[in-house]
């Protein structure tokens, strides 16, 4: 199987977001991960909290990140971002980056066709299929453009997968769908046969970075992966 997508990071939100009536809005829906290095361990913790009335998404999110090398910060990275979605349209993203004392901002929103962003290194039209890379759901891997959630940069990306396959996250064996990203970096998403994004990996100057999931915690994502 092969779909069209976006590079990082996660059509099912209705199916993860159980609403009483057009109108209604759902409870909030929160994932949590911790962010694990292969050299320096646990390096920080990434959130996405979804909150959804009727077609109409919000997606906030925030990431901490401290690396730290005998004992001493050598690294930190914070960042609060929100994407509101209209059906599988994003129409608007705002997002602000602190690493290491330098703040980036990234801003953009739906016109008629496109989607303009203003970002650190100028302003810009991207496509209206635009997805930022945030795997919050399965719905974002329908995409052939992305967004870096942190830079604002455009590029064509490209997804492959969507096979169940055994893993094993945390020392216990799940089966999940996984999904291989390719754009200017290589991504992975594991995703669960409810469409919660269990797991997803990214590459920084050579080291395959994990987040995984907390909250829920992994043995719930474990009871409903699929078989």
């Amino acid at each position: 199987m092969t779909r069209r997508c976006l590079l990082w990071l996660p059509a099912v939100v209705a199916g993860i977001l159980f609403l009483a009536g057009p109108s209604a809005r759902a409870a909030d829906i929160v994932y949590e991960y911790k962010i694990e290095h292969p050299r320096y361990g646990n390096i920080g913790t990434y959130k996405n909290v979804m909150k959804s009335s009727g077609d109409k998404v919000e997606v906030d999110s925030e990431l901490h990140v401290a690396v730290k090398v005998l004992g001493i910060v050598v690294h930190r990275e914070d960042a609060k971002r929100t994407e509101q979605w209209q059906g599988d349209r994003l129409v608007r993203f705002d997002g602000v980056t602190d690493t290491n004392g330098t703040r980036a901002e990234v801003h953009g929103e739906a016109r008629d066709d496109g989607f303009v962003l203003s970002t650190p290194t100028g302003t810009f039209t991207a496509s209206a299929n635009v997805h930022p890379s945030n795997p919050w759901s399965a719905m974002v891997l329908d995409t052939d453009t992305m967004m870096g959630a942190k830079s604002g940069r455009v590029e064509k990306v490209s997804v492959s997968g969507g096979r169940v396959e055994p893993v094993k996250f945390d020392g216990m064996d799940l089966r999940l769908k996984r999904y291989d990203i390719t754009g200017t970096k290589h991504q992975t998403v594991w995703i669960d046969d409810k469409g919660v994004p269990v797991a997803f990996r990214t590459e920084e100057d050579g080291a395959a970075i994990d987040f995984v999931l907390t909250r829920p915690p992994l043995g719930e994502a474990a009871n409903h992966a699929s078989n």
